[in-house]
């Protein structure tokens, strides 16, 4: 179904995709503050205790912000580099997921697998808005690819690199680093009965190997919290979110994953679908089931963890990616043109969104190579062979994903006034003595103005910093309340402001955009 050179080109094509969005801004909330975090603790000099905002952060291992200072420190401070270690650590997944594919089965659904995890709207997320997620699931398929390795052909350069990349995996997010590889190489071996190498008790260099991998995080966190440290990494923050003792909580329900899986799988979603229900019905064949296993079992654990965000099941994407790669196999033409409708919806989006939410030249430009792409897609309708439909499932995705990183993104990114306000500040060689805000805070505002912003609560705080230099961040109101307790202010800036990481389709309508929008200005005094 994939030729070689399908594969090949296929691959530069997403590298192309991912590499056009390397020096976006970065989002808020979660990827500006882990970046404002590494500044901070580059600032600092400290790499075992994490801060945030000058407090004690307990919340994430610390690989992330390590990968990121490492980074800032070889390239300088700048979005890209901050992305660099987690965008490398994806594509390096990528190709433990090949390998561990090919483990199993045959090269094509090796290339098929990989195509599924690289061009999904997952992976264009994870490596644009990177949090500690991308690292997770790199580290996991890793350990799944090289613990299978060990149990299928006994490497021992297999078992250190499981090791090594578990220990990376609990740095990364903690324990769901461990419980996803043994759920999934675990139910597998249980399965097929293969007990003696399940309980072998040369596993236990694995976890001495990700044990001494874990030291400097585990001084860090005791000279930090003491014990309740230790004992919220390896419990609370993974296994408290089902128990409760997590204080993280929301509304979602057990089933909150099932319509979360679809779209992060787009646009391979209807091969997921069928390629569940033919694994299940292959369970009594042959074969590996780690990928099915691991996939479900995660799935169920999560499912019923009390809070919940959609990049949580990243971990198990790349064990789904197998699933649906092998539901290709004897699709009939239904399926194949199933396929091509939904990458005709896909493509309309991006010229609606190009060509009119977000009108430019440069939209314009995406808009009409859209419209020549449905044409081109529709064209494989009469006789829609499996290769053809791969490849231009795999062309939509590359020209849908640079529609979002080179136009799409940039024109949403233009509303998010904190990393705006935060440069501007920096810009201007403000420090924390002349730039703070009023009730108005944000992440991209630290990340970008280079320093945590003091916060001021109220204007009775805020008249006792003011002096003439002094720069305030606020909003309308609170300027309005400014100037009712006597002061003359210059407004030097101002931006709109929305929360683009959460935006409706309300926000798409150029007519109804405005209404959504507030702004943050900048007094002078």
């Amino acid at each position: 179904m994939v030729s070689p050179a399908l594969f090949r080109w296929s691959l530069i094509g997403l590298v192309v995709v991912v590499l056009a969005g390397l020096g976006l801004d970065l989002m808020e909330v979660d990827a500006a503050q882990y970046a404002a975090m590494t500044q901070e603790m580059m600032h600092r000099g400290d790499l075992l205790h994490l801060v945030f905002r000058g407090a004690d952060y307990l919340d994430k291992p610390p690989l992330l912000f390590w990968s990121a200072a490492a980074s800032h420190a070889l390239f300088g401070v700048n979005d890209w580099s901050y992305r660099l270690p987690s965008v490398l650590a994806a594509f390096f997944g990528l190709f433990a997921l090949y390998r561990f594919t090919l483990l199993h089965h045959d090269p094509d659904t090796a290339r098929r697998a990989v195509l599924v995890m690289g061009g999904s709207a997952a992976f264009l997320l994870m490596t644009n808005d990177v949090r500690t997620d991308t690292l997770l699931t790199a580290a996991v398929v890793v350990t799944i690819w090289t613990g299978s390795v060990w149990m299928e052909r006994r490497r021992w350069w297999a078992l250190m690199a499981c090791g090594i990349a578990l220990g990376a995996g609990l740095l990364a997010k903690g324990p769901i680093a461990a419980v996803a590889p043994a759920l999934a190489l675990g139910l597998d071996g249980a399965w097929r009965q293969r007990w003696r190498r399940i309980l072998d008790p040369a596993w236990l260099l694995v976890a001495a190997i990700a044990g001494v991998m874990l030291v400097p995080m585990l001084i860090g966190l005791h000279e930090q919290h003491g014990l309740h440290g230790i004992r919220f990494f390896f419990w609370e923050q993974s296994f408290g979110r089902i128990t409760g003792e997590n204080r993280w909580k929301d509304d979602s329900t057990v089933l909150y994953f099932l319509h979360e899986l679809p779209w992060l799988l787009l646009p391979w979603s209807l091969f997921l679908i069928i390629g569940l229900g033919a694994a299940l019905r292959r369970l009594r064949s042959e074969g590996e089931q780690v990928s099915l296993f691991g996939a479900l079992s995660v799935l169920i654990a999560l499912s019923f963890s009390q809070f919940k965000l959609p990049h949580y099941i990243y971990v198990a994407l790349p064990l789904f990616a197998v699933v649906a790669a092998r539901g290709m196999l004897d699709l009939g033409k239904g399926w194949w043109r199933a396929q091509l409708v939904l990458l005709v919806m896909l493509l309309l989006a991006t010229v609606l969104i190009c060509g009119w939410s977000f009108a430019s030249p440069v939209g314009s430009a995406f808009a009409v190579s859209g419209a020549l792409a449905i044409a081109w897609v529709l064209l494989a309708w009469r006789r829609p062979a499996p290769n053809v439909v791969i490849g231009r499932t795999v062309a939509t995705v590359v020209l849908s994903g640079l529609a979002l990183n080179l136009h799409v993104y940039p024109a949403l990114l233009a509303y998010q006034a904190n990393a705006h306000a935060g440069r501007w500040a920096a810009q201007h060689g403000l420090g924390p003595d002349r730039f703070q805000g009023l009730q108005v805070a944000g992440t991209a505002l630290d990340r970008y103005a280079g320093f945590t912003v003091p916060w001021l609560s109220n204007v009775e705080e805020a008249a006792r910093v003011i002096r003439p230099g002094v720069h305030l961040y606020t909003d309308p109101a609170h300027e309005a309340a400014i100037r009712a307790a006597g002061f003359r202010p210059v407004r030097v800036a101002s931006w709109p402001d929305a929360r683009v990481q959460v935006i409706g389709l309300d926000f798409l309508v150029p007519a109804r955009r405005k209404a959504l929008l507030e702004e943050r200005v900048v007094l002078r005094f």
